[in-house]
């Protein structure tokens, strides 16, 4: 069995202080401190068997299993067992070297004062344990918390990832019977893209550079897919390419534009992306022509609960964003802080 080291530390800790501490109590009744300290050490003795008992006997068995009545009664009985027989040990201790300190604590003003000190270094001893348990399931909680987090996040990628691999090769299929040498520069577009989600999407964080370039592959992989049927019109302003943030994070956005977009009067899907960067203040907007349909925007919310989702993982309170239709238009709009990214 492994020793805890640091607990057997911190329990001796414990009882040094208790000893020190009563002893210069003690010397208003003593001529030096020196002459206190063995009666407190025996004192700790006796008083550390009845808090190791509740500690981790009673406490275990009858508290923490909803026995609390029952608890209290033995803790009563334990207390009066405990004060007697630190009573008759004090008075055996100082029967020859102080006759009246020796009958004091065989009256009942002595039964009183051992159960009194007793219930001090119990009291004292049970909330330090209690409050070294909570410190321990707050932080047994915590990575917990994270754990769970990091596999969400992992969870939320893994969604991402065959839906994006999907469509892009679904555009390289109908292209290459349709189109060739469009199909060889779309080939060239998805294999820039499969490298971003080989080697960049598993890292936590990326450069604003390589996120807006992969970005406009998409787009530029989307353009080639729908020719005549959509509109696009992209522009990024970016002052710090090197900023870091999370891979991804516009994908659902800008995915969900090409594919749930519904044509105008023209018959054209109409998308306009915008994304900004300026002293540490990221701003997205994603507009696509939209006629509503309930299935449709079912569609719509699932997806943007998953960027949602993720946003609140990697960027907890350091981001705004809010969707909706406006008019024959669906907007997406994104505000992150990376000042600490």
């Amino acid at each position: 069995m492994r020793i805890n080291w640091r607990l057997v530390f911190t329990h001796l800790l414990f009882w040094l202080l208790y000893v020190i501490i009563w002893s210069i109590r003690d010397m208003a009744y003593a001529p030096t401190f020196w002459d206190t300290v063995d009666a407190n050490v025996i004192g700790g003795l006796i008083y550390s068997v009845g808090v190791y008992v509740n500690l981790y006997i009673l406490v275990p068995h009858l508290l923490l299993k909803g026995k609390q009545l029952i608890y209290c009664l033995v803790m009563i009985i334990w207390l009066m067992i405990m004060a007697y027989a630190a009573a008759e040990i004090f008075v055996y201790i100082y029967r020859d070297v102080s006759p009246s300190t020796s009958e004091f604590f065989g009256s009942a003003g002595g039964l009183a004062s051992t159960a009194v000190e007793f219930l001090v270094v119990y009291a004292l001893a049970t909330s330090l344990f209690f409050i070294n348990e909570w410190y321990i399931k707050e932080r047994k909680l915590r990575e917990l918390e994270s754990q769970n987090l990091k596999a969400e996040l992992d969870l939320l990628k893994g969604q991402i990832n065959p839906h994006f691999l999907f469509n892009a090769l679904n555009s390289v299929h109908v292209l290459i019977r349709t189109n060739p040498d469009l199909a060889t520069q779309t080939l060239e577009k998805f294999s820039d893209l499969l490298s971003h989600q080989l080697y960049d999407v598993d890292k936590d964080k990326i450069t604003l550079q390589q996120e807006v370039r992969n970005l406009d592959n998409f787009i530029q992989l989307q353009k080639m897919r729908h020719q005549d049927h959509v509109e696009v019109n992209a522009s990024f302003d970016i002052d710090s390419g090197e900023k870091a943030i999370a891979p991804m994070v516009f994908l659902n956005f800008v995915e969900n534009a090409f594919k749930h977009g519904s044509g105008s009067d023209d018959g054209k899907v109409k998308v306009d992306i915008k994304l900004s960067f300026n002293q540490d203040q990221l701003v997205f907007r994603c507009t696509n022509s939209f006629v509503e349909q309930g299935e449709e925007s079912k569609k719509i919310g699932l997806g943007i609960a998953n960027a949602r989702r993720r946003l609140d993982i990697i960027y907890p309170s350091k981001y705004e964003l809010s969707t909706g239709r406006e008019g024959n238009e669906y907007i997406v709009l994104l505000k992150l802080d990376l000042s600490e990214s």
